[in-house]
Protein backbone atom coordinates (compact mmCIF):
# COMPACT_ATOMS: atom_id res chain seq x y z
CA UNK A 1 0.00 0.00 0.00
CA UNK A 2 3.24 2.34 0.86
CA UNK A 3 4.76 2.09 -2.83
CA UNK A 4 0.69 2.85 -4.56
CA UNK A 5 1.07 5.76 -2.21
CA UNK A 6 4.30 6.77 -3.29
CA UNK A 7 3.51 6.02 -6.71
CA UNK A 8 0.13 8.54 -6.71
CA UNK A 9 2.09 10.83 -5.03
CA UNK A 10 4.72 11.36 -8.19
CA UNK A 11 1.92 11.38 -10.34
CA UNK A 12 0.09 13.97 -8.71
CA UNK A 13 3.55 15.73 -8.67
CA UNK A 14 4.34 15.07 -12.68
CA UNK A 15 0.79 16.39 -13.62
CA UNK A 16 1.19 19.59 -11.55
CA UNK A 17 4.70 20.21 -13.07
CA UNK A 18 3.43 19.57 -16.52
CA UNK A 19 0.49 22.11 -15.85
CA UNK A 20 2.78 24.59 -14.50
CA UNK A 21 4.95 24.39 -17.94
CA UNK A 22 2.31 24.50 -19.83
CA UNK A 23 0.27 27.48 -18.64
CA UNK A 24 3.81 28.97 -18.03
CA UNK A 25 4.40 28.70 -21.49
CA UNK A 26 1.16 30.16 -22.77
CA UNK A 27 1.94 33.25 -20.63
CA UNK A 28 4.86 33.69 -22.59
CA UNK A 29 3.80 33.47 -26.03
CA UNK A 30 0.95 35.77 -24.77
CA UNK A 31 3.75 38.51 -23.28
CA UNK A 32 5.19 38.64 -26.65
CA UNK A 33 2.74 40.01 -28.65
CA UNK A 34 3.44 43.30 -27.05
CA UNK A 35 6.95 43.24 -27.77
CA UNK A 36 8.00 45.87 -30.56
CA UNK A 37 8.55 44.72 -34.46
CA UNK A 38 12.36 46.15 -34.49
CA UNK A 39 11.51 47.62 -37.38
CA UNK A 40 8.49 49.97 -35.61
CA UNK A 41 8.97 54.06 -34.69
CA UNK A 42 10.37 54.52 -31.30
CA UNK A 43 7.55 57.22 -31.09
CA UNK A 44 4.88 58.38 -33.12
CA UNK A 45 3.36 62.35 -32.84
CA UNK A 46 0.04 63.10 -33.95
CA UNK A 47 -0.76 66.69 -35.20
CA UNK A 48 2.58 67.95 -34.27
CA UNK A 49 3.27 71.97 -33.46
CA UNK A 50 6.94 72.36 -32.83
CA UNK A 51 8.40 75.82 -33.02
CA UNK A 52 12.35 76.01 -32.67
CA UNK A 53 14.25 78.72 -31.13
CA UNK A 54 17.71 80.54 -31.76
CA UNK A 55 19.07 82.34 -28.79
CA UNK A 56 15.47 83.10 -27.90
CA UNK A 57 14.44 84.24 -31.35
CA UNK A 58 11.47 81.90 -33.02
CA UNK A 59 12.97 80.69 -36.20
CA UNK A 60 11.29 78.41 -37.12
CA UNK A 61 7.55 76.48 -36.90
CA UNK A 62 6.64 72.75 -38.38
CA UNK A 63 3.10 71.53 -38.43
CA UNK A 64 2.34 67.63 -39.25
CA UNK A 65 -0.56 65.48 -38.66
CA UNK A 66 1.94 62.64 -37.99
CA UNK A 67 5.48 62.02 -37.05
CA UNK A 68 7.47 59.26 -36.78
CA UNK A 69 10.77 59.31 -34.86
CA UNK A 70 13.18 56.46 -35.47
CA UNK A 71 16.22 57.80 -33.83
CA UNK A 72 16.52 54.69 -32.51
CA UNK A 73 17.82 53.12 -35.50
CA UNK A 74 21.91 52.88 -36.30
CA UNK A 75 21.12 55.99 -39.20
CA UNK A 76 18.48 57.81 -37.31
CA UNK A 77 15.87 59.70 -39.05
CA UNK A 78 12.58 61.14 -38.31
CA UNK A 79 9.73 60.60 -41.05
CA UNK A 80 6.28 62.37 -41.83
CA UNK A 81 3.96 60.27 -43.75
CA UNK A 82 1.37 62.89 -43.94
CA UNK A 83 3.86 65.64 -45.71
CA UNK A 84 5.02 68.80 -43.52
CA UNK A 85 4.25 72.48 -43.57
CA UNK A 86 7.55 74.28 -42.22
CA UNK A 87 7.60 78.69 -41.49
CA UNK A 88 10.62 80.12 -41.91
CA UNK A 89 11.76 83.09 -39.88
CA UNK A 90 13.92 85.47 -41.02
CA UNK A 91 15.95 87.90 -38.98
CA UNK A 92 13.72 90.56 -39.29
CA UNK A 93 10.14 88.56 -39.08
CA UNK A 94 9.83 87.79 -42.70
CA UNK A 95 8.01 84.16 -43.10
CA UNK A 96 8.58 81.78 -45.80
CA UNK A 97 6.70 78.67 -45.94
CA UNK A 98 7.85 74.93 -47.20
CA UNK A 99 5.17 72.82 -47.94
CA UNK A 100 5.11 68.87 -49.01
CA UNK A 101 3.09 65.88 -49.47
CA UNK A 102 5.88 63.57 -47.54
CA UNK A 103 9.35 64.64 -45.31
CA UNK A 104 11.76 62.88 -44.25
CA UNK A 105 14.84 64.03 -42.48
CA UNK A 106 17.97 62.33 -41.36
CA UNK A 107 19.16 63.56 -37.78
CA UNK A 108 23.24 62.57 -38.60
CA UNK A 109 23.35 64.60 -42.02
CA UNK A 110 21.14 67.48 -41.23
CA UNK A 111 19.49 66.52 -44.93
CA UNK A 112 15.71 66.98 -45.33
CA UNK A 113 14.25 64.94 -48.36
CA UNK A 114 10.67 66.47 -49.33
CA UNK A 115 8.91 64.95 -51.70
CA UNK A 116 5.17 65.16 -53.78
CA UNK A 117 4.05 68.66 -54.24
CA UNK A 118 7.16 70.74 -52.93
CA UNK A 119 5.85 74.14 -52.67
CA UNK A 120 8.04 76.96 -51.18
CA UNK A 121 6.84 80.74 -51.07
CA UNK A 122 9.26 83.08 -49.94
CA UNK A 123 9.32 86.07 -47.59
CA UNK A 124 10.37 88.15 -51.19
CA UNK A 125 7.54 86.53 -52.82
CA UNK A 126 9.61 84.02 -55.13
CA UNK A 127 7.35 80.86 -55.74
CA UNK A 128 9.07 77.32 -56.50
CA UNK A 129 7.01 74.34 -57.01
CA UNK A 130 8.95 70.63 -57.25
CA UNK A 131 8.52 66.97 -57.30
CA UNK A 132 11.11 66.35 -54.59
CA UNK A 133 13.39 68.46 -52.69
CA UNK A 134 16.37 67.97 -50.68
CA UNK A 135 17.96 70.85 -47.85
CA UNK A 136 20.93 70.40 -46.24
CA UNK A 137 20.64 72.20 -43.07
CA UNK A 138 24.39 71.74 -42.23
CA UNK A 139 25.68 74.00 -46.09
CA UNK A 140 21.92 76.11 -46.02
CA UNK A 141 21.72 74.39 -49.66
CA UNK A 142 18.46 73.10 -51.14
CA UNK A 143 18.77 71.05 -54.36
CA UNK A 144 16.97 68.52 -56.68
CA UNK A 145 17.40 66.55 -59.75
CA UNK A 146 13.79 66.32 -60.60
CA UNK A 147 11.89 68.96 -62.79
CA UNK A 148 10.65 72.62 -61.01
CA UNK A 149 9.30 75.68 -61.96
CA UNK A 150 9.69 79.30 -60.52
CA UNK A 151 8.35 82.20 -60.51
CA UNK A 152 10.22 85.52 -59.52
CA UNK A 153 8.55 88.79 -57.84
CA UNK A 154 9.44 90.49 -60.97
CA UNK A 155 7.34 87.55 -62.94
CA UNK A 156 10.46 85.93 -64.38
CA UNK A 157 9.49 82.49 -65.24
CA UNK A 158 12.01 79.39 -65.41
CA UNK A 159 10.95 75.64 -65.60
CA UNK A 160 14.54 73.53 -65.86
CA UNK A 161 15.37 69.57 -64.43
CA UNK A 162 16.93 70.37 -61.40
CA UNK A 163 19.01 72.87 -59.88
CA UNK A 164 21.17 73.92 -56.66
CA UNK A 165 20.75 77.40 -54.63
CA UNK A 166 21.42 78.34 -51.07
CA UNK A 167 18.41 78.96 -48.86
CA UNK A 168 17.69 82.25 -49.36
CA UNK A 169 17.94 81.76 -53.64
CA UNK A 170 20.76 84.42 -53.94
CA UNK A 171 22.70 81.69 -55.74
CA UNK A 172 21.21 79.42 -58.23
CA UNK A 173 22.27 76.99 -60.45
CA UNK A 174 19.41 75.52 -63.02
CA UNK A 175 20.33 73.19 -65.48
CA UNK A 176 18.47 73.18 -68.99
CA UNK A 177 16.20 75.93 -68.79
CA UNK A 178 13.27 76.96 -70.15
CA UNK A 179 11.30 80.21 -68.88
CA UNK A 180 10.47 83.46 -69.36
CA UNK A 181 12.39 86.75 -68.69
CA UNK A 182 11.32 90.53 -68.85
CA UNK A 183 14.06 93.03 -69.68
CA UNK A 184 14.01 96.43 -69.37
CA UNK A 185 14.34 98.52 -73.16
Amino acid sequence: MQKKNIYTFINLVTAFAVTLFFSCQSKTSNTSSYLIDEDAPIAEAFEVNLKYTDSGRLTAILRTPKMKDYTNKGFAYREFPEGIILDIIDKDGKVSVVKSDYAIFYEETGLIDMRGNVDIKTADSTHLTARQLYWDQSINWVFTDQPYKSILPDGNVNEADGFDANQDFTILNSRINEGTMFIEE
